[in-house]
């Protein structure tokens, strides 16, 4: 038959994991495997295998490497100790004129202890969204006793893992660096490169 029906191929139904659906990480600890998973995923594995001290979860898979990465080495050489998203209230609930308002609160990733005293509040962010800046300046206004926020980054470009302000330098520097070469570049006549 010229135009005979194809057969379908048989879908799988298991859950693929990408970029954009992979939300959430779960790192063994024994093995130093960190694992994307799914909500879905995230979820069963809660209710059915989690053991706090065989496992340690994540929101993001950003997150998690992380912890895997800075924290948990100093962790194991008994350098501090980490609580994991801590709530901050930066403003309080309120009613006015019959409406009600939620509080607003604001939980960082990591709050790092060492043993020397000194605290800090860390974030791992890939990106920061529009209100992130005005968090941080509540969180600072409220709380003058923790020292300012640690946004990091990991640029793989730029060594690994930095904080969002030397991301942010490093990049104006880089984009300085080509706009120089573009402006070199295009004032030789064609044929030649740069000198």
């Amino acid at each position: 038959m010229r135009f005979g029906a194809r057969k379908k191929k048989k879908e799988v139904e298991e859950v693929k994991i990408n970029k954009y659906n992979a939300n959430n990480a779960i790192l063994t600890l024994a093995t130093g495997s960190l694992v994307k998973v799914t909500k879905e995923q995230f979820k069963k594995f809660k209710e059915t295998s989690y053991d706090e001290t065989l496992h340690v979860l994540f929101d993001s898979y950003l997150e998690g490497r992380y912890y895997l990465d800075e924290l948990l080495p100093l962790i194991k050489e008994r350098s501090i100790i980490v609580e994991m998203q801590p709530k901050f209230t930066l403003l309080d609930k309120f009613e006015k004129e019959g409406i009600k308002h939620q509080a607003i609160t604001y939980t960082p990733d990591f709050k790092v202890t060492y043993f020397t005293g000194k605290t800090m509040l860390i974030d791992v962010k890939g990106a920061e969204d529009q209100k992130f800046p005005l968090k941080r300046k509540m969180f600072d206004a409220k709380f003058p006793e923790f020292p300012p926020l640690v946004v990091m980054k990991y640029a793989k470009k730029f060594g690994g893992w930095i904080t969002i302000e030397e991301y942010d330098k490093q990049k104006r520097a880089e984009n300085k660096q080509k706009k120089l070469m573009e402006a070199e570049w295009n004032g030789q006549p064609r044929g030649e490169g740069p000198k």
